[in-house]
Protein backbone atom coordinates (compact mmCIF):
# COMPACT_ATOMS: atom_id res chain seq x y z
CA UNK A 1 0.00 0.00 0.00
CA UNK A 2 1.33 3.43 -0.96
CA UNK A 3 2.32 5.88 1.76
CA UNK A 4 0.88 8.66 -0.42
CA UNK A 5 -2.92 8.95 -0.16
CA UNK A 6 -5.21 9.50 -3.16
CA UNK A 7 -7.79 12.24 -2.58
CA UNK A 8 -10.71 13.14 -4.84
CA UNK A 9 -10.99 16.91 -4.49
CA UNK A 10 -14.22 17.27 -6.50
CA UNK A 11 -16.47 17.08 -3.38
CA UNK A 12 -14.89 20.38 -2.28
CA UNK A 13 -16.80 22.06 -5.11
CA UNK A 14 -20.19 20.63 -4.10
CA UNK A 15 -21.00 21.87 -0.61
CA UNK A 16 -19.51 22.97 2.71
CA UNK A 17 -19.43 19.44 4.11
CA UNK A 18 -17.51 18.15 1.10
CA UNK A 19 -15.12 21.09 1.30
CA UNK A 20 -14.42 20.42 4.96
CA UNK A 21 -13.88 16.70 4.35
CA UNK A 22 -11.41 17.32 1.51
CA UNK A 23 -9.54 19.96 3.52
CA UNK A 24 -9.23 17.59 6.48
CA UNK A 25 -7.90 14.80 4.24
CA UNK A 26 -5.35 17.19 2.73
CA UNK A 27 -4.26 18.36 6.16
CA UNK A 28 -3.76 14.79 7.36
CA UNK A 29 -1.66 13.94 4.30
CA UNK A 30 0.49 17.06 4.68
CA UNK A 31 1.13 16.31 8.35
CA UNK A 32 2.02 12.69 7.63
CA UNK A 33 4.03 12.66 4.40
CA UNK A 34 3.67 16.04 2.68
CA UNK A 35 2.56 14.29 -0.53
CA UNK A 36 -0.86 13.45 -1.91
CA UNK A 37 -2.33 12.37 -5.22
CA UNK A 38 -5.42 14.27 -6.38
CA UNK A 39 -8.18 13.20 -8.73
CA UNK A 40 -11.23 15.26 -9.63
CA UNK A 41 -8.98 18.21 -10.40
CA UNK A 42 -10.87 19.45 -13.45
CA UNK A 43 -7.88 19.94 -15.78
CA UNK A 44 -8.94 18.79 -19.27
CA UNK A 45 -7.23 15.63 -20.46
CA UNK A 46 -6.89 17.15 -23.94
CA UNK A 47 -4.77 19.98 -22.52
CA UNK A 48 -2.52 17.54 -20.67
CA UNK A 49 -2.12 15.48 -23.86
CA UNK A 50 -1.27 18.61 -25.88
CA UNK A 51 1.29 19.62 -23.26
CA UNK A 52 3.06 16.28 -23.44
CA UNK A 53 2.94 16.25 -27.22
CA UNK A 54 4.61 19.61 -27.82
CA UNK A 55 7.06 19.08 -24.97
CA UNK A 56 8.18 15.70 -26.31
CA UNK A 57 8.58 17.25 -29.77
CA UNK A 58 10.78 19.98 -28.33
CA UNK A 59 13.07 17.58 -26.46
CA UNK A 60 13.40 15.48 -29.64
CA UNK A 61 14.90 18.45 -31.51
CA UNK A 62 18.64 18.49 -32.31
CA UNK A 63 20.73 19.58 -29.35
CA UNK A 64 22.00 22.68 -31.17
CA UNK A 65 18.45 23.85 -31.82
CA UNK A 66 17.53 23.45 -28.17
CA UNK A 67 20.60 25.43 -27.20
CA UNK A 68 19.24 28.38 -29.19
CA UNK A 69 16.77 28.91 -26.33
CA UNK A 70 19.19 28.03 -23.55
CA UNK A 71 18.61 29.53 -20.12
CA UNK A 72 21.51 31.98 -19.86
CA UNK A 73 20.95 32.88 -16.21
CA UNK A 74 19.88 29.75 -14.29
CA UNK A 75 18.25 31.74 -11.50
CA UNK A 76 15.71 33.11 -14.00
CA UNK A 77 14.31 29.66 -14.92
CA UNK A 78 13.52 30.67 -18.50
CA UNK A 79 14.30 28.39 -21.41
CA UNK A 80 16.30 25.22 -21.95
CA UNK A 81 18.75 23.70 -19.46
CA UNK A 82 20.97 20.90 -20.80
CA UNK A 83 21.56 17.57 -19.05
CA UNK A 84 23.79 17.68 -15.98
CA UNK A 85 23.27 21.42 -15.45
CA UNK A 86 21.77 20.96 -11.98
CA UNK A 87 22.24 18.77 -8.93
CA UNK A 88 19.17 19.23 -6.78
CA UNK A 89 20.80 17.50 -3.83
CA UNK A 90 23.11 20.55 -3.65
CA UNK A 91 20.12 22.61 -2.47
CA UNK A 92 20.26 20.71 0.82
CA UNK A 93 24.05 20.74 1.11
CA UNK A 94 24.75 17.27 -0.31
CA UNK A 95 27.44 17.14 -2.99
CA UNK A 96 26.48 14.66 -5.69
CA UNK A 97 27.15 14.25 -9.41
CA UNK A 98 24.92 16.29 -11.71
CA UNK A 99 21.41 15.01 -12.35
CA UNK A 100 20.63 12.98 -15.48
CA UNK A 101 17.86 15.24 -16.75
CA UNK A 102 17.33 18.17 -19.10
CA UNK A 103 14.76 20.89 -18.48
CA UNK A 104 12.64 23.53 -20.09
CA UNK A 105 11.18 26.25 -17.88
CA UNK A 106 8.78 29.16 -18.17
CA UNK A 107 7.27 31.71 -15.84
CA UNK A 108 4.25 33.99 -15.78
CA UNK A 109 3.03 34.25 -19.40
CA UNK A 110 1.98 37.92 -19.25
CA UNK A 111 3.26 40.67 -16.99
CA UNK A 112 1.44 44.01 -16.52
CA UNK A 113 3.69 46.57 -18.17
CA UNK A 114 2.56 49.52 -16.05
CA UNK A 115 2.81 47.89 -12.61
CA UNK A 116 6.12 48.70 -10.84
CA UNK A 117 5.79 45.53 -8.77
CA UNK A 118 6.89 43.52 -11.81
CA UNK A 119 9.80 45.76 -12.83
CA UNK A 120 13.32 44.26 -12.55
CA UNK A 121 14.43 46.98 -10.15
CA UNK A 122 11.84 45.69 -7.66
CA UNK A 123 11.24 42.09 -8.69
CA UNK A 124 14.78 41.11 -9.65
CA UNK A 125 14.73 38.04 -11.91
CA UNK A 126 11.26 36.86 -10.93
CA UNK A 127 9.34 38.09 -13.98
CA UNK A 128 11.86 37.91 -16.82
CA UNK A 129 10.33 37.37 -20.28
CA UNK A 130 9.84 33.79 -21.34
CA UNK A 131 12.07 32.29 -24.03
CA UNK A 132 10.08 30.24 -26.52
CA UNK A 133 11.44 27.91 -29.21
CA UNK A 134 10.39 28.34 -32.84
CA UNK A 135 9.51 24.67 -33.02
CA UNK A 136 7.13 23.03 -32.43
CA UNK A 137 4.77 25.69 -33.76
CA UNK A 138 2.19 25.59 -30.92
CA UNK A 139 4.69 25.28 -28.09
CA UNK A 140 4.19 28.73 -26.53
CA UNK A 141 0.42 28.64 -26.89
CA UNK A 142 0.04 25.22 -25.26
CA UNK A 143 2.47 26.02 -22.47
CA UNK A 144 0.63 29.26 -21.73
CA UNK A 145 -2.73 27.50 -21.49
CA UNK A 146 -1.26 24.79 -19.28
CA UNK A 147 0.41 27.36 -17.02
CA UNK A 148 -2.93 29.13 -16.53
CA UNK A 149 -4.64 25.83 -15.68
CA UNK A 150 -1.99 25.04 -13.07
CA UNK A 151 -2.25 28.58 -11.69
CA UNK A 152 -5.98 28.10 -11.12
CA UNK A 153 -5.60 24.65 -9.58
CA UNK A 154 -2.84 25.90 -7.26
CA UNK A 155 -5.09 28.71 -6.04
CA UNK A 156 -7.88 26.23 -5.36
CA UNK A 157 -5.52 24.03 -3.37
CA UNK A 158 -4.12 26.95 -1.40
CA UNK A 159 -7.66 27.77 -0.28
CA UNK A 160 -8.14 24.17 0.81
CA UNK A 161 -4.79 24.40 2.58
CA UNK A 162 -6.06 27.42 4.49
CA UNK A 163 -9.17 25.54 5.62
CA UNK A 164 -7.04 22.57 6.64
CA UNK A 165 -5.01 24.95 8.83
CA UNK A 166 -8.14 26.40 10.46
CA UNK A 167 -7.71 29.73 8.68
CA UNK A 168 -10.14 31.69 6.56
CA UNK A 169 -10.09 29.98 3.17
CA UNK A 170 -8.95 33.21 1.50
CA UNK A 171 -6.04 33.71 3.89
CA UNK A 172 -3.42 33.05 1.21
CA UNK A 173 -5.17 34.95 -1.61
CA UNK A 174 -3.24 38.21 -1.22
CA UNK A 175 0.01 36.28 -0.82
CA UNK A 176 -0.24 34.56 -4.20
CA UNK A 177 -2.06 37.18 -6.29
CA UNK A 178 1.26 38.30 -7.81
CA UNK A 179 2.99 34.95 -7.56
CA UNK A 180 6.26 34.15 -9.30
CA UNK A 181 5.55 30.48 -10.00
CA UNK A 182 7.51 28.49 -12.56
CA UNK A 183 6.45 25.70 -14.90
CA UNK A 184 9.07 23.09 -15.75
CA UNK A 185 9.28 20.06 -17.98
CA UNK A 186 11.80 17.41 -16.96
CA UNK A 187 13.05 15.06 -19.68
CA UNK A 188 14.91 11.92 -18.64
CA UNK A 189 16.48 10.16 -21.65
CA UNK A 190 17.25 6.44 -21.47
CA UNK A 191 20.56 5.66 -19.79
CA UNK A 192 23.22 4.70 -22.32
CA UNK A 193 26.21 4.67 -19.95
CA UNK A 194 26.47 3.67 -16.28
CA UNK A 195 25.80 6.59 -13.92
CA UNK A 196 28.53 7.84 -11.62
CA UNK A 197 28.40 6.70 -7.99
CA UNK A 198 25.55 8.55 -6.31
CA UNK A 199 24.21 9.96 -9.59
CA UNK A 200 20.46 9.82 -10.14
CA UNK A 201 17.95 11.05 -12.67
CA UNK A 202 17.04 13.62 -10.00
CA UNK A 203 18.90 13.75 -6.71
CA UNK A 204 17.20 13.65 -3.33
CA UNK A 205 15.76 17.07 -2.53
CA UNK A 206 12.85 18.96 -1.11
CA UNK A 207 10.96 21.56 -3.11
CA UNK A 208 11.32 25.23 -2.29
CA UNK A 209 7.91 26.88 -2.43
CA UNK A 210 4.40 26.47 -1.12
CA UNK A 211 3.24 23.54 -3.24
CA UNK A 212 4.18 21.61 -6.36
CA UNK A 213 1.74 20.21 -8.90
CA UNK A 214 3.32 17.32 -10.77
CA UNK A 215 2.03 15.35 -13.71
CA UNK A 216 4.14 12.34 -14.64
CA UNK A 217 4.03 9.74 -17.41
CA UNK A 218 1.69 6.87 -16.66
CA UNK A 219 4.03 4.23 -18.08
CA UNK A 220 7.39 5.07 -16.53
CA UNK A 221 8.03 5.20 -12.80
CA UNK A 222 10.98 6.33 -10.75
CA UNK A 223 9.61 8.95 -8.35
CA UNK A 224 10.23 8.01 -4.72
CA UNK A 225 9.54 9.68 -1.37
CA UNK A 226 11.48 9.15 1.84
CA UNK A 227 9.40 8.23 4.89
CA UNK A 228 10.14 6.30 8.06
CA UNK A 229 13.72 5.67 6.98
CA UNK A 230 12.82 4.10 3.63
CA UNK A 231 12.29 5.11 0.01
CA UNK A 232 8.77 4.45 -1.29
CA UNK A 233 7.63 4.44 -4.92
CA UNK A 234 4.96 6.93 -5.98
CA UNK A 235 3.03 5.30 -8.79
CA UNK A 236 1.75 7.29 -11.74
CA UNK A 237 -2.03 6.98 -11.64
CA UNK A 238 -3.83 7.97 -14.86
CA UNK A 239 -5.94 11.11 -14.55
CA UNK A 240 -4.24 12.43 -11.41
CA UNK A 241 -1.71 14.99 -10.24
CA UNK A 242 0.82 14.54 -7.47
CA UNK A 243 0.85 17.41 -4.98
CA UNK A 244 3.59 18.02 -2.46
CA UNK A 245 4.40 20.88 -0.16
CA UNK A 246 7.75 22.62 -0.18
CA UNK A 247 10.11 24.04 2.41
CA UNK A 248 8.33 27.38 2.42
CA UNK A 249 4.98 25.84 3.40
CA UNK A 250 6.64 23.69 6.05
CA UNK A 251 8.21 26.84 7.46
CA UNK A 252 4.89 28.69 7.24
CA UNK A 253 3.22 25.95 9.29
CA UNK A 254 6.05 25.83 11.82
CA UNK A 255 6.79 22.26 10.68
CA UNK A 256 3.26 21.10 11.37
CA UNK A 257 3.32 20.06 7.72
CA UNK A 258 6.35 18.25 6.35
CA UNK A 259 8.42 18.98 3.26
CA UNK A 260 9.53 15.50 2.30
CA UNK A 261 12.67 14.32 0.55
CA UNK A 262 12.03 12.83 -2.87
CA UNK A 263 14.08 11.72 -5.85
CA UNK A 264 13.85 10.06 -9.26
CA UNK A 265 15.59 6.71 -9.35
CA UNK A 266 17.59 5.42 -12.33
CA UNK A 267 16.08 2.92 -14.80
CA UNK A 268 17.93 -0.08 -16.25
CA UNK A 269 20.65 0.66 -18.80
CA UNK A 270 19.85 0.64 -22.53
CA UNK A 271 16.07 0.51 -22.03
CA UNK A 272 14.42 2.61 -24.77
CA UNK A 273 11.12 2.37 -22.92
CA UNK A 274 12.54 4.22 -19.91
CA UNK A 275 12.32 7.68 -21.48
CA UNK A 276 10.36 9.83 -19.04
CA UNK A 277 8.81 13.30 -19.06
CA UNK A 278 7.33 14.88 -15.97
CA UNK A 279 5.81 18.35 -15.72
CA UNK A 280 6.01 20.14 -12.36
CA UNK A 281 4.43 23.51 -11.60
CA UNK A 282 6.11 25.18 -8.64
CA UNK A 283 3.70 27.52 -6.88
CA UNK A 284 5.78 30.33 -5.44
CA UNK A 285 4.04 33.10 -3.46
CA UNK A 286 4.58 36.80 -4.16
CA UNK A 287 8.28 37.56 -3.87
CA UNK A 288 7.66 40.04 -1.05
CA UNK A 289 5.28 37.80 0.92
CA UNK A 290 6.65 37.44 4.44
CA UNK A 291 6.77 33.83 5.55
CA UNK A 292 6.41 33.46 9.30
CA UNK A 293 4.66 30.93 11.50
CA UNK A 294 0.91 30.96 10.94
CA UNK A 295 -1.23 31.97 13.94
CA UNK A 296 -2.83 28.51 14.10
CA UNK A 297 0.56 26.80 14.15
CA UNK A 298 2.11 28.47 17.20
CA UNK A 299 1.32 28.51 20.90
CA UNK A 300 3.16 29.22 24.16
CA UNK A 301 4.14 25.55 24.19
CA UNK A 302 5.07 25.57 20.50
CA UNK A 303 6.72 28.90 19.63
CA UNK A 304 7.90 29.86 16.15
CA UNK A 305 10.97 27.85 15.11
CA UNK A 306 12.18 30.12 12.29
CA UNK A 307 12.69 33.86 11.79
CA UNK A 308 10.60 35.53 9.08
CA UNK A 309 11.86 35.32 5.50
CA UNK A 310 10.44 36.56 2.23
CA UNK A 311 9.27 34.14 -0.39
CA UNK A 312 11.72 35.59 -2.92
CA UNK A 313 14.75 35.24 -0.69
CA UNK A 314 13.85 31.66 0.20
CA UNK A 315 13.64 30.68 -3.47
CA UNK A 316 16.82 32.50 -4.49
CA UNK A 317 18.92 30.85 -1.79
CA UNK A 318 17.72 27.36 -2.68
CA UNK A 319 18.01 27.84 -6.45
CA UNK A 320 21.54 29.21 -6.21
CA UNK A 321 22.66 26.14 -4.29
CA UNK A 322 21.09 23.70 -6.78
CA UNK A 323 23.06 25.24 -9.64
CA UNK A 324 26.36 25.21 -7.75
CA UNK A 325 27.24 22.06 -9.70
CA UNK A 326 27.66 24.16 -12.85
CA UNK A 327 30.28 26.32 -11.20
CA UNK A 328 32.02 23.29 -9.68
CA UNK A 329 32.24 21.28 -12.92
Amino acid sequence: MSVVPVIDISPARRDAAGRRAVADAIGAANESVGFLVISGHGVPGELIDDMYRVTAEFFALPYEEKLAVRCVRPEESRGYMPPKSRALAYSRGERTPADLVEFFAAGLPEVPEDDPYYKPENAGVNFRPNVWPERPARFAEVWTRYYRAMEGLAQELMRLFALALDLDEHYFDDKIDKHCSNLFANHYPPLETPPEPGQLRLGAHTDYGSLTLLHQDDAVGGLQVFKDGEWHDVAAIPGTFIVNIGDLMARWTNDRWVSTLHRVQNPPLHDPGSRRISIPFFCQPNYDAVIEALPTCVSPENPAKYPPITSGRNMTEKTDRSFAVSAAS
